[in-house]
């Protein structure tokens, strides 16, 4: 199902019932082109950087946790309007930011039809799906934003297995593809961004495209789940947060307040009106 990105993103009844029966949304023109281009300059940049520090992966793929403290363009997806608010719409008020992760994929040979499809299919998390009961309840969710066309097939864009949420234990294996039975690939424009839930069965496909795939995805969690890519953020970069994003980077007045909330910690309480 797919929303538009507005000034205030609104989960409408139809779309939470789509949300809880599939476990993604879709958020078209979630960015506008000048933020697009604000943020693969900022990205390009980082990719740089890291290329100087021999720190890229394989292939020359870049997969950056915690990379809003690696460039100030990063900071504005945290609480971004168009999209940030269905976070706390689903998770509700008490959450902060859990991770924020860049991955740039460059293109590659088209990979045979028998590896194509395996794609490191995963549940978010840690190991938490391991160590909970069955069915697992919902403590995460990520919004992915497209900052490349991923609308070719070919383009790497995730893949995700619609309805894995509500499933107990692993999707079942399509024997034509090798692949996970009823995965779709979020092809999107750049631009758009999507939101699914750590039960939604997952994975980074594979690019053969003429283009880098570029994605930053910023995970929220519930403020008792610990963060899955830092400790405390740099003064310098809280220094630049508003009251909310403050909240959103784990800023307490006290270390119990993550499970007792204390009203100046959770100011998304009085702004969505809870």
């Amino acid at each position: 199902m797919e929303l538009q990105g507005d000034q205030n993103t609104i989960l409408t009844p139809e779309a939470k019932t789509f949300f809880e029966s599939e476990g993604y949304l879709v958020i078209r023109n979630a960015l506008t082109s000048g933020q697009v281009t604000e943020l693969n300059q900022a990205i390009d940049l980082v990719y740089e950087q890291q290329k100087t520090e021999d720190r890229l992966e394989r292939g020359g793929k870049l997969n950056l946790r915690n990379c809003i403290i690696h460039h100030d363009a990063f900071l504005q997806l945290l609480d971004m309007p168009t999209a940030a608010p269905l976070a706390w719409q689903i998770l509700n008020w008490n959450i902060q930011m859990i991770t924020t992760h860049l991955i740039v994929l460059p293109p590659s040979e088209e990979p045979d039809d028998n590896v194509k499809y395996k794609i490191g299919l995963h549940r978010d998390g840690g190991t938490s799906h391991n160590e909970m009961q069955e069915p697992h309840p919902r403590i995460l969710l990520k919004i992915a934003y497209a900052l490349s066309d991923q609308t070719d097939p070919a383009s790497g864009a995730t893949v995700l297995v619609p309805g894995s949420n509500r499933l107990s234990g692993r999707p079942s294996t399509d024997p034509e593809t090798g692949g996970a039975r009823g995965a779709i690939s979020m092809n999107v424009n750049a631009g758009d961004a999507f939101v699914f839930e750590q039960r939604a069965w997952h994975g980074v496909g594979r690019n053969w495209s003429n283009i880098s795939r570029k994605t930053i995805f910023v995970g929220y969690a519930y403020r008792w789940v610990k963060p899955m890519d830092y400790i405390a953020m740099p003064d310098k970069l809280v220094a630049r947060c508003n009251p909310i994003q403050k909240q959103l980077v784990g800023v307490v007045s006290d270390p119990l307040s993550y499970y007792l909330p204390v009203e100046t910690d959770v100011p998304l309480r009085a702004h969505i009106g809870s």
